[in-house]
C-alpha cells in the first residue's frame, strides 16, 4: 500500500509539474503545496482511513500522516531555477539560479511590434492618399499599426525600411523595421515613437514590473548628442476611450493619446501621466534620471537594449487607479538639415509584466526581458483590425463599399461592416470620393455631396460597423426604400476609424 501510494505520489508529480498546481507530498514530504494544503489533501480518492493534510500533519500511521509544509498560494517567476549558461571555450558550462520568470516569453503587450508582419495600412501610398511624409505633428498621429510618432522638428518623417540584408531578430527572419527619420530641412527638437494601452491591455502591467525592450539601430549620421536615444515607460489614470481622427482618417489627434507635453515639451499630457523607468535590463548602457527617463546611447549596428519601470496599483499619494501604461523612443537630432542617414529605426519591440516583488536575490523584482514572443501573421493582422480600421476602395473601375437603402429622396442610408469587431464604438471620419449606385433597372449613379454619421438603423453594434449617410439625390431618382450600393468614385474616398486609446 504504501508503494502504491508512493507511485500515486511520482505521478501526481510527474502530472502536475509543467501546470505548477501542486506538488507530490507523501514520500516526498520536503516538497511544498503550490495552490493547495498537501498531496493528500488534494489527492481524489484517498484510501479509507486517511485524512488530508493541513502542513502540521495528517492521519496517523500512513504516508499521509507526515507533517508536509504548506507552500505558497500560486508561483510569482520569481523561483530560482538552475539553469546552465555558456562558460569559456572549452570549459564546461556554469549552472546558476535564475528566475522563473525569465526561462519562457511571457505574453507581449505590443501589438505591431514587429514591422515584418505589421499591416502599416496608413503608410501605404497605393491607397491614394500621401504616406506620412514630411510630417512634424505637435499631436500624436498613428504611422505603422498600433504606433503613434509626435515631432515638432519639420521634416520628421515615418516609414517601414525594408532594406535590412539579414535579419534583425537572429532566427526570426524579420528584416523590415519603422524608421524616423531626418528627411528635410527644419528646426532642431525631439521626436519620439510610441504605443498606448488601453485599460484592458495595460491591466497585467499594474502592480508589476513593466519591462520594455526592443532592438534599435542608428543611421550612419543620426546626429542626437553621443547617437542618445531616450526612452520612456509612462502611466496614466485617464479615462479609457477612442481616438478622434483627422482630416483623411490615418492621423489619429487624441484627447488620451501622447502629445508634445507627454515627451517633456509644451503641454500637459493625459490625467496623472507619470515618468517611472527605475533601471536598465541587464546589459543595457546608459542612464536613468530622477524623472524616470532614460537615455541610452545607440550604436549603429542593431542591438536589444530594454528597461523595466514598477507601475502602481494607484497613483501614488492618491487612491486614483492606475489605467494605462504607454511606451516610447525617442531622438532628438541636432542636425536642421536633411541628412538621408540621420534616423533611428525600432523593431521587435516587447512590453511585458514581471513581479515587482523584492527578495534578496533580487532586489528589483524581475527585470530581464523574456525572449521576443512572435505571433503568427493573422493573430498580429486581427489584432491590429481590432483598433484601426481603414477602409479604402477607390480603383480605376468603381466597386462597391457598402450596402444602402434610401431613406428618403436624398439620403441614403449605408451599413459599412468592420473586417474585425473593434474593441468599443469607434470614432469614424468620411471624405469625399463616393456614389450611390441604384441596384435596380436603372443605372443612375449619384455623387454623395456628404457622407455623415446615419441618423438611422442605429440598432446595429456599432463596434462591428459603421452606420454612414449618403446625402445626395440618389439612386432610382431619389425614390426611397430603393436598395443601392456605395461605391467609391475618386482616389479621395476614404472610410476610417479608430479605436486606439
Amino acid at each position: 500500500m504504501t508503494r502504491k501510494l508512493a507511485s500515486a505520489g511520482v505521478l501526481a508529480l510527474g502530472l502536475t509539474l509543467a501546470g505548477a498546481v501542486a506538488w507530490g507530498a507523501g514520500i516526498f514530504s520536503t516538497l511544498p503545496i503550490v495552490g493547495d494544503t498537501s498531496f493528500c489533501a488534494s489527492y481524489i480518492g484517498s484510501p479509507t482511513g486517511q485524512t488530508g493534510a493541513t502542513g502540521t500533519g495528517g492521519g496517523a500511521g500512513a504516508v499521509c500522516g507526515q507533517t508536509v509544509p504548506a507552500g505558497p498560494t500560486a508561483l510569482t517567476g520569481e523561483e530560482l531555477i538552475p539553469a546552465d549558461i555558456p562558460n569559456t571555450i572549452g570549459a564546461q558550462p556554469l549552472t546558476v539560479a535564475v528566475p522563473a520568470a525569465m526561462l519562457g516569453a511571457s505574453p507581449n503587450r505590443l501589438i505591431g511590434g514587429d514591422f515584418t508582419t505589421n499591416l502599416a495600412q496608413r503608410l501605404q501610398t497605393t491607397k491614394g492618399i500621401a504616406a506620412l511624409a514630411s510630417t512634424s505633428p505637435t499631436a500624436a498621429i498613428i504611422t505603422a499599426d498600433r504606433w503613434w510618432v509626435v515631432a515638432p522638428a519639420a521634416g520628421i518623417t515615418t516609414t517601414i525600411d525594408s532594406t535590412a540584408a539579414t535579419a534583425v531578430i537572429p532566427g526570426l527572419n524579420n528584416t523590415k523595421a519603422l524608421r524616423v527619420a531626418r528627411t528635410s530641412s527644419g528646426a532642431a527638437g525631439i521626436a519620439c515613437v510610441g504605443q498606448t494601452l488601453d485599460a484592458a491591455a495595460s491591466q497585467p502591467l499594474i502592480g508589476n514590473n513593466a519591462v520594455f525592450s526592443f532592438w534599435e539601430e542608428n543611421g550612419s549620421t543620426q546626429s542626437a548628442t553621443n547617437g542618445n536615444i531616450t526612452v520612456n515607460v509612462d502611466y496614466t489614470s485617464a479615462a479609457d476611450g477612442a481616438a478622434t481622427q483627422a482630416t483623411l482618417g490615418y492621423a489619429g489627434l487624441n484627447g488620451s493619446l501622447f502629445a508634445l507635453g507627454d515627451v517633456g515639451l509644451t503641454s500637459a499630457g493625459p490625467t496623472n501621466m507619470t515618468r517611472a523607468i527605475a533601471g536598465l535590463t541587464p546589459g543595457t548602457p546608459g542612464s536613468v534620471s530622477s524623472a524616470g527617463v532614460s537615455t541610452i546611447p545607440a550604436s549603429t549596428t542593431w542591438t536589444r537594449y530594454g528597461v523595466y519601470a514598477p507601475i502602481p496599483v494607484n497613483v501614488p499619494g492618491t487612491t486614483t487607479p492606475v489605467t494605462s501604461v504607454s511606451v516610447s523612443v525617442c531622438w532628438t537630432p541636432t542636425a536642421t538639415t536633411a541628412v538621408a542617414t540621420d534616423y533611428i529605426e525600432i523593431e521587435g519591440l516587447q512590453l511585458e509584466a514581471k513581479p515587482s516583488t523584492a527578495t534578496a536575490s533580487m532586489p528589483a523584482g524581475v527585470i530581464s526581458p523574456s525572449a521576443f514572443e512572435r505571433r503568427p501573421p493573422a493573430v498580429e493582422q486581427a489584432l491590429e483590425l481590432y483598433y484601426w480600421y481603414f477602409n479604402y476602395e477607390s480603383q480605376t473601375l468603381a466597386s462597391a463599399v457598402a450596402t444602402c437603402e434610401n431613406t428618403s429622396a436624398s439620403v441614403a442610408q449605408c451599413y459599412v461592416p468592420f473586417p474585425e469587431p473593434m474593441r468599443l464604438a469607434p470614432v469614424v471620419k468620411y471624405t469625399a470620393g463616393f456614389q450611390a449606385f441604384a441596384q435596380v433597372a436603372e443605372t443612375s449613379v449619384s455623387a454623395c455631396s456628404a457622407l455623415a454619421a446615419a441618423t438611422t438603423l442605429t440598432t446595429v453594434p456599432s463596434n462591428a460597423g459603421a452606420l454612414v449617410a449618403c446625402t445626395a439625390s440618389v439612386g432610382a431618382a431619389g425614390t426611397a426604400n430603393h436598395l443601392l450600393a456605395l461605391g467609391t468614385s475618386s482616389a479621395t474616398g476614404i472610410i476610417s476609424a479608430s479605436a486606439e486609446p
